[in-house]
């Protein structure tokens, strides 16, 4: 999972990238023309993969991982028919979601804060990179026609339908089904990326929130605090742990935006287990044992047998593979079988 990191200058999105990925990037108000991007790889925490270390003893447990890309290079005033920077473009194109971090704190520069604004602000300029691509796009097919190349009458019709929807300052995100087909995924465009409202409020005096985000009719959200969450990223856990205890926090913002992220992208969890590796692995919810046995490996998928599956919580009960085994909770699953959230899988093939 890939999740860019975006907003306008002064709403703390260094500041939030160093909280989710305990990272010490230069907090500024710089923007992507100015310094480059920040990267980083955080583990996602599973809570179930210690049972499956203990189980099995393997060589190295391996955890399931989120990239994280901080880009500046938004500032709110874009107008149509103007590029975003390429930089910004080639970085945040091939994430999986946006994460947009609304200021609602006073800031010496920038201000009030208007949250509402600001989203939409940014949405604008989202969606006016992708109706300079759409637009682009179709002069070159009307070009190409010109010259006696047919092209895909598919690609227009579909392009026609993106014009229209942007033409009327609409997202994309509500045409996923139509970006989905194949001719569609190269575009990448940034208006149809699920996306996750990150609200950074100040340290005190917290700021009430306009009822169109707190109603979710933006889209879903969180509230943190930037500073003090990184803050407590700095920290060792023991130190973390005694901090939020007396704060009353339950969880860390890290934690909160990985669990949000997956929803937003409808992903669950599969486990692998031996004496070789525990590994947890991420698939869209939905997806078949097959597909299943492809992000593992794609000999896996091609020389595909069959699936032995036992749920995470009845080999946990049960003690061991035998004990599960033993009690019939283990099953043979084929090809078309559903993976579920917690599903330990042992694939069979042969190529």
């Amino acid at each position: 999972m890939r999740l860019g990191i975006i907003g306008l200058p002064g709403c703390g999105k260094t500041t939030v990238f160093n909280a989710l990925t305990s990272s010490s990037a230069q907090v500024s108000d710089f923007s992507a023309v100015e310094r480059g991007p920040n990267l980083a790889v955080v583990k996602v925490p599973e809570p179930r993969l210690p049972f499956l270390a203990k189980l099995y003893n393997p060589k190295k447990v391996t955890e399931a991982t989120v990239d994280y890309v901080d880009v500046g290079g938004l500032t709110g005033t874009a107008q149509k028919g103007e590029e975003l920077g390429e930089a910004f473009l080639n970085h945040i194109r091939p994430v999986d979601a946006l994460v947009h971090v609304v200021r609602n704190f006073q800031h010496p520069l920038h201000g009030t804060p208007d949250p509402l604004g600001d989203i939409s602000r940014v949405e604008t300029e989202l969606i006016l990179a992708d109706l300079l691509v759409v637009e682009k796009r179709l002069e070159r097919i009307a070009t190409e026609r010109k010259k006696g190349k047919k092209g895909s009458p598919e690609e227009v019709r579909l392009l026609e339908q993106c014009l229209e929807s942007l033409e009327a300052s609409n997202p994309l995100r509500p045409l996923a089904e139509i970006l989905d087909v194949p001719i569609m995924r190269g575009f990448s465009f940034l208006s149809a990326k699920p996306m996750l409202i990150l609200v950074n409020q100040p340290e005190e005096d917290l700021q009430p929130l306009p009822k169109e985000i707190t109603d979710s009719t933006m889209g879903p959200y969180l509230e943190i605090v930037g500073k003090l969450e990184m803050e407590l990223a700095q920290l060792p856990l023991e130190e973390a742990v005694e901090f939020m205890e007396e704060l009353g926090l339950e969880a860390l913002a890290r934690e909160q935006v990985i669990q949000a992220s997956f929803r937003l992208l409808g992903l669950i969890s599969f486990f692998t287990a031996n004496e070789q590796e525990a590994r947890a692995w991420t698939i869209k919810e939905g997806s078949t044992a097959l597909r299943a046995a492809g992000v593992v490996h794609t000999d896996m998928e091609r020389g595909f047998i069959r699936a032995e599956v036992v749920a995470y919580d009845d080999l946990e009960k049960a003690g061991n593979y035998a004990g599960a085994q033993k009690q019939g909770l283990v099953r043979l699953e084929g090809k078309d079988y559903i993976v579920q959230d917690g599903d330990v899988i042992f694939f069979r093939f042969k190529v």
